[in-house]
């Protein structure tokens, strides 16, 4: 691919035309009312639903025979003490190993019971931990709090996304901010689809701001109801944030906790809560992506809870759909990158890996996360993808499911055994990996490239071409002085990639920023101007003088170029066609 890009030269620096532009949406509340909302409604109900969890928990596992049961609780507590000893938390309960001893203690009285007795302590038991592992996750709401959350995410994100020198920056407009954070996609069609089922969003997760970040654009740009969502237990960690998300909604994930009891409570908790009509917000990669790639694998879990509620609410005769939409987040920086891209190559490097030992940075240079703080003003763009029904269709502004012809689809036939609508697990499986390929080609349809990913992605490209002879981990430990890409090679390159961008815009197979119909070499100055704004370090950087790009951390570089690796087939093939009409 490099040797193509680098001899084609092809490209054009005048602006691209018939580009689709871009939505920016900002709509008012649908209700207002925050006591009309089906998460304040869920919350009134907090006792009667984990009640219901438990129970259906309960009843699911009690189908196993009395050794199993009683097999299964040993084999929790032998985890969970396992899981106390190994990875502790701040956030888990003081009482947690008191618990625990006292449940083991309980078991080994009750396998030496007749069966009868044994039989109805043992649910005993499992009904105890349940109830504790169902507390732990449902969380709660409180309006109060809401409110008060509003006006102070407001404000640090003034802070984040407001330049210092703006008028007012701290307490200034909110037009202003929410001019920062771009709301594009199927808004219009999920706002209609909120009146008629539940709406789960399925957002892609690279950054611990997703979730409030999220949250703050459903709220003050999309325009909906607040979203119950789910959230990693370590988050809680900090007692200012577990104060607000333990009041706003979220329901706690504790991915230590493997054992069958655990997962079946979680799976039960979130298909009632689906069928209870709540809007619901889940990360269904699982974790954040380390390598900074768009997702490229799903976890099937709480998909597939989705997939069973629908065939729940289809027997019971309930007309509810249920509508999964993808949500593309595009920041032009992360946070927390650096130690992202640690972990990733540390986990698939193993013994190739070195950390990095850099030299100690100049006097005052750690401020500069402040100085980009208070002088830059990034746009992040947040993506609705097409809503689709919980078997990968997409709907309609109506609710109604689509075949590919675009005929209006029953989805009841998709759950029928012969005439009847019936649990059948190993085909529900088959209709949850279906759904899953739906989003992740969301994920890159509707993903709005930035001038940083482009401009980090043809850099790390064109260093990759002068390393031939490097793998990977030897090019990540190159110093500065080492790297120089000049201009003069790289823009070729960068125009055929810029073309081929543009192409596949076109094509509606992602989605392109206004920068993207600039000139290449303008669409790389904006890309240096935002990339690394919050880094000491800076992963891509031009000397005018000398004429060429050098990178003062080359992982960055690498971690930023990684948003755009899922486009290389079709990139190589715009670059092909390219090649082929213009063969001169």
């Amino acid at each position: 691919m490099n040797k193509d890009l680098q001899n084609s030269g092809i490209g054009v620096e005048d602006p691209e035309s018939q580009l689709p532009d871009l939505a920016d949406y900002n709509f008012d509340l649908l209700e207002t009312n925050l006591k009309e909302w089906p998460i304040y409604k869920l919350n009134k109900k907090r006792e009667f639903f984990i009640n219901e969890i438990n129970q259906i928990t309960v009843e699911t596992l009690e189908t196993r025979s009395d050794d199993e049961v009683q097999s299964l609780i040993a084999k929790t507590i032998y985890q969970e003490k396992n899981r106390m000893r190994k990875k502790p938390w701040k956030v888990d309960p003081p009482n947690e190993r008191l618990f625990w001893n006292r449940i083991e203690k309980k078991l080994t009285h009750i396998k030496s019971l007749p069966p009868e007795p044994a039989r109805e302590q043992s649910r005993e038991l499992l009904l105890r931990i349940i109830n504790r592992y169902s507390e732990e996750i449902v969380g709660n709401f409180k309006t109060g709090t809401f409110k008060f959350a509003r006006t102070a995410l407001t404000m640090a994100f003034k802070i984040l996304f407001n330049k210092f020198f703006d008028p007012y920056p701290f307490w200034g407009s909110r037009k202003h901010l929410l001019d920062k954070i771009k709301l594009t996609g199927s808004v219009p069609h999920v706002r209609k689809l909120m009146e008629k089922g539940t709406v789960i969003l399925a957002p892609t997760h690279s950054s611990n701001l997703d979730s409030i970040f999220i949250g703050y654009a459903i709220d003050y740009k999309a325009g909906l109801p607040s979203f119950c969502y789910g959230a990693g237990l370590n988050l809680f960690n900090s007692e200012f944030a577990a104060y607000f998300m333990n009041r706003m909604g979220t329901y706690r994930l504790d991915r230590r906790k493997k054992n069958p009891i655990y997962l079946e409570t979680l799976k039960n908790m979130s298909q009632k809560m689906t069928m209870m009509g709540v809007n619901n917000l889940f990360f269904p990669g699982g974790t954040r992506s380390r390598s900074g790639k768009i997702e490229e694998r799903l976890k099937l879990g709480l998909l597939g809870t989705l997939v069973e509620a629908q065939r729940a609410l289809i027997q019971r005769g309930n007309g509810k759909k249920i509508y999964v939409v993808p949500v593309i987040l595009s920041y032009p920086f992360v946070l927390e990158a650096r130690v992202l891209i640690d972990e990733y190559l540390r986990a698939e490097g193993k013994e190739k890996y070195f950390k990095q030992r850099y030299k100690k940075t100049k006097r005052f240079s750690k401020l500069t996360f402040f100085n980009h703080l208070f002088t830059k003003g990034p746009k992040t763009w947040v993506s609705y993808g097409q809503p689709m029904d919980v078997l990968g269709n997409p709907v309609n502004e109506e609710g109604e499911s689509l075949d590919k012809n675009g005929g209006i689809i029953d989805i009841a036939d998709y759950f029928k055994v012969g005439q009847v609508i019936r649990p059948n697990p190993q085909r529900e499986s088959v209709y949850t990996k279906v759904l899953a390929e739906s989003i992740l080609r969301s994920y890159r349809e509707d993903n709005v490239v930035l001038p940083v990913h482009f401009t980090a992605y043809v850099a790390f490209k064109q260093l990759e071409g002068m390393n031939y002879d490097k793998d990977l981990f030897e090019m990540l430990r190159l110093e500065e002085s080492d790297i120089r890409i000049f201009m003069e090679d790289l823009l070729p390159n960068a125009r055929s990639i810029h073309s081929a961008f543009n192409n596949l815009a076109k094509k509606g197979k992602l989605k392109v920023t206004a920068a993207f119909h600039t000139s290449t070499r303008e669409l790389l100055e904006t890309g240096l101007r935002e990339m690394g704004n919050f880094s000491a370090r800076k992963p891509l950087k031009f000397l005018r003088r000398k004429g060429y790009y050098t990178s003062e951390d080359v992982k960055l570089l690498y971690f930023y170029h990684n948003r755009l690796v899922c486009y290389e087939s079709r990139i190589k093939e715009e670059v092909a066609k390219t090649l082929e009409n213009h063969p001169d």
